[in-house]
C-alpha cells in the first residue's frame, strides 16, 4: 500500500476548508517537524548577532586579536629583508622552534627534549622557494637580548639550530638597515 503526498496533506473542499486545504493529522507532524529545522537552524543565526559575532563558547574567552603580527622594528627589518632578497627566498616570521627542528625515533629523554623547544620561536627564517625547506634563521636582537635570561635562551636556540644545521643569524635592531651589509651577512652564513 503506498501514501502517497495527497493522503498527508488533504485538498478540502470548498465547504470543508475556508481556505481550501486541510491538513491530515500526519501531515501536521511534518509541518511541525519542519518548523523546529528551520528554528533550529535560524535562532542561533540570531543569537551569533546579538552575541557581537562570536559563538557563546568564545564569548567568554578574553582573547581579542592583535593589531599586527610584527613590532615596529620587525616590520622595518622585514621590509628590508624582503627588499634584498628579491624573491629568491621566501620569508616566514615568528616560526616556532619545534616547526624547524625534530628528534629522531627513538631519541632519550624524548619529551623533555621537547618541552626545552615547544615554546620557543624565532624572528624571521628564510626558505627555499621550491620546497619551503628552511635555510637560515634570523634573529633580530633588540635590548631585551642583553637580559641574562634571554642570553641563556638565545644560547640554547643557538646550540639547537646548530645541533639540527640549521645557520642563524643575529643581527641587531637598528633605525635602518645597509642592504649591502644584509646581503653580506645572509651571504656568509648560507655557504
Amino acid at each position: 500500500m503506498s501514501i502517497g503526498l495527497h493522503s498527508l496533506i488533504g485538498f478540502g473542499s470548498a465547504f470543508g476548508s475556508p481556505s481550501g486545504l486541510h491538513l491530515a493529522p500526519l501531515g501536521s507532524l511534518i509541518l511541525l517537524a519542519l518548523v523546529v529545522v528551520v528554528a533550529a537552524v535560524v535562532v542561533p543565526l540570531i543569537l551569533k548577532q546579538i552575541g557581537g559575532g562570536r559563538p557563546a563558547a568564545a564569548a567568554n574567552l578574553p582573547y581579542r586579536k592583535k593589531d599586527y603580527l610584527l613590532t615596529a622594528a620587525e616590520r622595518s627589518f622585514y621590509e628590508v629583508l624582503c627588499s634584498v632578497l628579491d624573491g629568491q627566498l621566501l620569508v616566514f616570521t615568528k616560526v616556532r622552534l619545534a616547526d624547524l627542528v625534530y628528534m629522531p625515533k627513538g631519541t632519550a629523554n624524548r619529551q623533555a627534549h621537547f618541552n626545552r623547544i615547544q615554546s620557543k620561536h624565532v624572528d624571521f627564517v628564510l626558505c627555499t622557494r621550491d620546497k619551503l625547506s628552511p635555510v637560515l634563521v634570523i634573529e633580530l636582537d633588540d635590548a631585551s637580548h642583553e637580559e641574562e635570561a634571554r642570553r641563556d635562551r638565545d644560547t640554547f636556540v643557538d646550540a639547537a639550530l646548530t645541533a639540527a644545521g640549521l645557520p642563524i643569524l643575529h643581527i641587531p635592531a637598528q633605525r635602518s638597515y645597509v642592504p649591502a651589509e644584509l646581503v653580506a651577512a645572509i651571504q656568509q652564513k648560507l655557504q
